[in-house]
Protein backbone atom coordinates (compact mmCIF):
# COMPACT_ATOMS: atom_id res chain seq x y z
CA UNK A 1 0.00 0.00 0.00
CA UNK A 2 1.80 2.74 -1.40
CA UNK A 3 -1.13 5.50 -0.04
CA UNK A 4 -0.50 6.06 3.74
CA UNK A 5 -4.35 6.97 4.54
CA UNK A 6 -5.18 3.47 2.78
CA UNK A 7 -2.20 1.93 5.22
CA UNK A 8 -3.71 3.63 7.84
CA UNK A 9 -7.57 2.81 6.99
CA UNK A 10 -6.12 -1.27 7.12
CA UNK A 11 -4.09 -1.36 10.09
CA UNK A 12 -7.29 0.36 12.28
CA UNK A 13 -9.66 -2.39 10.87
CA UNK A 14 -7.46 -4.82 11.48
CA UNK A 15 -6.33 -3.67 14.88
CA UNK A 16 -9.51 -5.54 16.09
CA UNK A 17 -8.01 -9.20 15.08
CA UNK A 18 -4.31 -8.47 15.42
CA UNK A 19 -3.83 -10.57 18.59
CA UNK A 20 -6.29 -13.16 17.18
CA UNK A 21 -3.92 -13.38 14.21
CA UNK A 22 -0.52 -12.57 15.18
CA UNK A 23 -0.83 -13.86 18.78
CA UNK A 24 1.62 -13.02 21.90
CA UNK A 25 3.04 -17.27 21.63
CA UNK A 26 3.60 -16.62 17.14
CA UNK A 27 6.58 -14.03 17.94
CA UNK A 28 7.58 -14.84 21.27
CA UNK A 29 10.54 -16.46 20.80
CA UNK A 30 12.31 -13.81 17.91
CA UNK A 31 10.42 -11.09 20.79
CA UNK A 32 12.01 -12.71 23.80
CA UNK A 33 15.70 -12.55 22.42
CA UNK A 34 14.90 -9.16 20.42
CA UNK A 35 14.18 -7.41 23.74
CA UNK A 36 16.99 -9.00 25.37
CA UNK A 37 19.35 -7.93 23.51
CA UNK A 38 18.58 -4.45 24.18
CA UNK A 39 20.53 -4.84 27.24
CA UNK A 40 17.44 -2.48 29.38
CA UNK A 41 18.16 -0.54 32.61
CA UNK A 42 15.79 0.44 35.01
CA UNK A 43 15.35 4.67 34.24
CA UNK A 44 16.16 4.24 31.04
CA UNK A 45 13.96 5.67 28.02
CA UNK A 46 13.38 3.39 25.21
CA UNK A 47 11.54 3.69 22.01
CA UNK A 48 9.33 1.46 20.45
CA UNK A 49 7.95 1.76 16.93
CA UNK A 50 5.77 0.79 15.75
CA UNK A 51 4.44 -0.49 19.30
CA UNK A 52 1.17 -2.01 17.41
CA UNK A 53 -1.24 -3.27 19.84
CA UNK A 54 1.24 -2.89 23.00
CA UNK A 55 2.40 -6.38 22.33
CA UNK A 56 5.89 -5.38 23.90
CA UNK A 57 5.17 -4.07 26.65
CA UNK A 58 5.01 -6.81 29.51
CA UNK A 59 8.82 -7.64 28.11
CA UNK A 60 9.64 -4.04 28.68
CA UNK A 61 8.51 -4.01 32.16
CA UNK A 62 10.19 -7.04 32.70
CA UNK A 63 13.61 -4.95 32.87
CA UNK A 64 11.94 -1.51 33.18
CA UNK A 65 10.03 -2.43 36.24
CA UNK A 66 7.79 0.47 36.39
CA UNK A 67 10.57 3.02 35.94
CA UNK A 68 12.38 5.00 33.14
CA UNK A 69 9.87 6.16 29.89
CA UNK A 70 8.66 4.09 27.23
CA UNK A 71 7.79 5.79 24.12
CA UNK A 72 5.46 3.65 21.84
CA UNK A 73 4.42 5.24 18.55
CA UNK A 74 2.16 4.45 15.80
CA UNK A 75 -0.20 5.38 13.02
CA UNK A 76 -2.83 3.70 13.44
CA UNK A 77 -5.51 4.90 16.42
CA UNK A 78 -6.69 1.21 15.96
CA UNK A 79 -3.74 -0.59 16.65
CA UNK A 80 -2.81 2.35 19.70
CA UNK A 81 -6.29 2.13 21.32
CA UNK A 82 -5.47 -1.49 21.81
CA UNK A 83 -2.45 -0.82 23.33
CA UNK A 84 -3.89 1.97 25.35
CA UNK A 85 -6.18 -0.76 26.65
CA UNK A 86 -2.95 -2.90 27.86
CA UNK A 87 -1.34 -0.02 29.90
CA UNK A 88 -4.84 0.90 31.51
CA UNK A 89 -5.11 -2.83 32.21
CA UNK A 90 -1.61 -3.07 33.94
CA UNK A 91 -1.67 0.00 35.30
CA UNK A 92 1.54 1.00 33.40
CA UNK A 93 2.39 4.81 34.62
CA UNK A 94 6.20 4.69 32.45
CA UNK A 95 4.37 4.30 28.85
CA UNK A 96 3.94 7.23 26.66
CA UNK A 97 1.65 6.53 23.38
CA UNK A 98 2.29 8.90 20.11
CA UNK A 99 0.42 9.07 17.62
CA UNK A 100 2.80 9.81 14.51
CA UNK A 101 4.28 8.89 11.39
CA UNK A 102 7.59 7.81 11.67
CA UNK A 103 8.71 9.40 9.03
CA UNK A 104 8.30 12.51 11.26
CA UNK A 105 10.61 11.75 14.44
CA UNK A 106 13.44 13.46 14.34
CA UNK A 107 15.56 15.54 16.71
CA UNK A 108 12.79 18.16 17.08
CA UNK A 109 10.12 15.87 17.49
CA UNK A 110 11.88 14.46 20.26
CA UNK A 111 12.85 17.36 21.69
CA UNK A 112 9.30 18.96 22.22
CA UNK A 113 7.90 15.32 23.02
CA UNK A 114 9.91 14.93 26.50
CA UNK A 115 10.19 19.13 26.87
CA UNK A 116 13.95 19.76 27.14
CA UNK A 117 15.67 22.43 26.35
CA UNK A 118 18.50 20.47 25.22
CA UNK A 119 18.51 18.50 22.05
CA UNK A 120 17.58 14.43 23.79
CA UNK A 121 18.37 11.24 22.75
CA UNK A 122 16.98 7.91 23.55
CA UNK A 123 18.83 5.08 25.44
CA UNK A 124 17.36 1.97 23.21
CA UNK A 125 15.22 1.95 20.22
CA UNK A 126 13.27 -1.03 19.11
CA UNK A 127 11.62 -1.38 15.67
CA UNK A 128 9.90 -4.52 14.86
CA UNK A 129 7.49 -5.61 12.24
CA UNK A 130 7.33 -2.04 10.80
CA UNK A 131 10.62 -1.46 8.02
CA UNK A 132 9.55 -4.20 5.85
CA UNK A 133 6.51 -2.06 5.68
CA UNK A 134 7.46 1.74 6.04
CA UNK A 135 7.85 4.01 2.62
CA UNK A 136 11.86 5.77 3.15
CA UNK A 137 13.02 2.58 5.14
CA UNK A 138 16.35 3.60 4.83
CA UNK A 139 15.78 6.87 5.69
CA UNK A 140 13.60 5.39 8.73
CA UNK A 141 16.65 3.73 10.20
CA UNK A 142 19.25 6.87 9.37
CA UNK A 143 16.53 8.60 11.53
CA UNK A 144 15.94 6.44 14.01
CA UNK A 145 19.70 6.24 14.56
CA UNK A 146 20.33 10.00 15.31
CA UNK A 147 17.43 9.94 17.66
CA UNK A 148 19.95 6.98 19.46
CA UNK A 149 22.53 7.86 22.63
CA UNK A 150 26.46 7.49 21.49
CA UNK A 151 26.74 3.60 23.01
CA UNK A 152 23.15 3.00 23.17
CA UNK A 153 21.64 -0.08 20.92
CA UNK A 154 19.12 -0.40 18.04
CA UNK A 155 17.72 -3.71 17.30
CA UNK A 156 15.63 -4.61 14.52
CA UNK A 157 13.22 -7.37 14.22
CA UNK A 158 11.39 -8.09 11.44
CA UNK A 159 10.51 -10.66 8.24
CA UNK A 160 13.25 -11.01 5.47
CA UNK A 161 13.49 -13.83 2.68
CA UNK A 162 15.55 -13.57 0.05
CA UNK A 163 13.04 -14.82 -2.78
CA UNK A 164 9.48 -14.33 -2.40
CA UNK A 165 7.92 -17.10 -1.73
CA UNK A 166 4.15 -18.42 -1.18
CA UNK A 167 4.69 -17.73 2.12
CA UNK A 168 6.14 -14.74 1.80
CA UNK A 169 3.88 -13.43 -0.21
CA UNK A 170 1.18 -14.49 2.23
CA UNK A 171 3.08 -12.68 5.29
CA UNK A 172 2.95 -9.33 2.71
CA UNK A 173 -0.60 -9.42 2.26
CA UNK A 174 -1.38 -9.45 5.74
CA UNK A 175 1.48 -6.86 6.81
CA UNK A 176 1.01 -5.15 3.63
CA UNK A 177 4.43 -5.35 3.45
CA UNK A 178 7.85 -6.42 1.37
CA UNK A 179 9.51 -9.24 2.78
CA UNK A 180 12.57 -9.09 0.43
CA UNK A 181 14.06 -5.44 1.58
CA UNK A 182 17.45 -6.11 2.68
CA UNK A 183 16.92 -4.21 6.12
CA UNK A 184 19.50 -5.47 8.30
CA UNK A 185 22.02 -5.42 5.40
CA UNK A 186 21.37 -1.66 5.31
CA UNK A 187 21.92 -1.68 8.88
CA UNK A 188 25.30 -3.33 9.32
CA UNK A 189 27.42 -0.99 8.38
CA UNK A 190 25.82 1.90 10.47
CA UNK A 191 26.52 0.07 13.92
CA UNK A 192 28.96 -1.29 15.31
CA UNK A 193 29.08 -4.87 17.36
CA UNK A 194 26.53 -5.83 14.55
CA UNK A 195 24.61 -9.24 15.09
CA UNK A 196 22.12 -11.00 13.41
CA UNK A 197 20.18 -14.16 14.16
CA UNK A 198 18.04 -15.34 11.70
CA UNK A 199 16.52 -18.66 13.12
CA UNK A 200 13.30 -17.46 14.70
CA UNK A 201 9.61 -18.69 12.70
CA UNK A 202 11.10 -21.05 10.07
CA UNK A 203 14.04 -18.49 9.16
CA UNK A 204 11.67 -15.64 8.13
CA UNK A 205 12.08 -13.73 11.17
CA UNK A 206 15.40 -11.98 11.80
CA UNK A 207 16.92 -10.37 15.00
CA UNK A 208 19.34 -7.77 13.98
CA UNK A 209 21.31 -5.57 16.52
CA UNK A 210 23.92 -2.69 16.99
CA UNK A 211 25.57 -0.50 18.87
CA UNK A 212 25.70 3.42 17.90
CA UNK A 213 29.30 5.08 17.82
CA UNK A 214 30.67 7.33 16.19
CA UNK A 215 31.44 5.79 12.60
CA UNK A 216 27.22 5.95 12.84
CA UNK A 217 27.51 9.74 13.76
CA UNK A 218 29.19 10.34 10.89
CA UNK A 219 27.21 8.10 8.16
CA UNK A 220 24.48 10.26 9.23
CA UNK A 221 26.00 13.53 8.57
CA UNK A 222 27.47 12.46 5.62
CA UNK A 223 23.79 11.40 4.50
CA UNK A 224 22.46 14.44 5.49
CA UNK A 225 25.21 16.84 3.54
CA UNK A 226 24.26 14.48 0.71
CA UNK A 227 20.65 15.40 0.28
CA UNK A 228 21.31 19.33 1.11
Amino acid sequence: MKNIDKFITYYDKFSRVYDLFSPKAYYHKARSYAIKELKLQQDQTLLNVPCGTGQNFEYFQTYHQGTGLIIGVDLSSGMLEKAQTKVQKHNWKNIQLIKQDVRMLNQQWLKELLESENTPMVDAILCDLGLSGFPDWQKIIDQLLSLLKPGGKIVIMDWYMEKRTLRGAFVEWIGKGEVTRPIWQYLKPRVKDFQLEHSFNRGGVFVATGVKSKTTTNLLMNNILQKI
